[in-house]
């Protein structure tokens, strides 16, 4: 068989096609032309295999000549050109030029929060874990994902209505405060009772009461 001819816009379609791949007209009532041997489809003339139907179609179609899909949405766009080494982003400065990262810098020893806990009624010591900048104090529970630097919880601390997250250190210019973390059962320094978030400077040999339990901050 022959080619068709669109009525609408005149252009060529292969036999048994039934839309106009360039406009998408509907081809099935247009009388067939006499025979002529029907084109063969190849590889190698670049056909473009229709998304919805899997029907190949000749390059350059707008429309699949099978079911009337767009074609046109799936040409691949162009493949991006590659980054000059003027383009390329700049390795972070926490790694070295071979991309390995580097130790950081240790803080400055004001920086850090130093010092120890004890808990009065059983004279334990509790040492702050060195290097930091912040400590919470509070209870240890996996289920939740709570994790304090110094845990409570096996020295009495659920008994004495110490939170998971109760309570925490932090240093700014040299000087500790400590600050409660709107506790269900309070803080307090020396006998007073903090509001929550209130924050207040601590010194060497104050009273810290989390809850029920009674502790003696030391500096050093």
């Amino acid at each position: 068989m022959s080619m068709i001819t669109c009525p609408s816009c005149n252009t060529p379609a292969p036999p048994g096609a039934v839309f106009c791949d360039h406009c998408g007209y509907d081809l099935r009532t247009v009388a067939p032309p006499p025979s002529t041997p029907p084109a063969v489809p190849s590889a190698e003339m670049g056909e473009i295999t229709c998304p919805n139907c899997q029907h190949l179609n000749i390059a350059g179609s707008v429309f699949c000549e099978n079911c009337g899909a767009q074609l046109t949405q799936i040409s691949p766009p162009p493949p991006a050109p590659p980054l000059s080494t003027a383009q390329q982003p700049p390795i972070p400065p926490a790694y070295g030029i071979s991309g390995v990262q580097m130790p950081a810098e240790p803080l400055p020893l004001q920086d850090m929060v130093t010092g120890r806990f004890v808990i009065q009624e059983t004279q334990v010591s509790l040492p702050i874990p060195p290097g930091k900048q912040e400590i919470i104090l509070g209870r240890e529970d996996p289920v939740s994902g709570v994790f304090p630097d110094i845990d409570l919880d096996p020295h009495g601390g659920h008994e004495a209505g110490v939170g998971r997250r109760h309570a925490r250190l932090v240093i700014k210019n040299g000087q500790v405060y400590l600050e409660d973390l709107d506790s269900v059962n309070g803080t307090a320094v020396n006998r007073q009772r903090l509001a929550a978030h209130q924050v207040v400077p601590l010194k060497s040999g104050d009273e810290v009461r989390l809850g029920k339990m009674a502790l003696l901050y030391f500096a050093a």
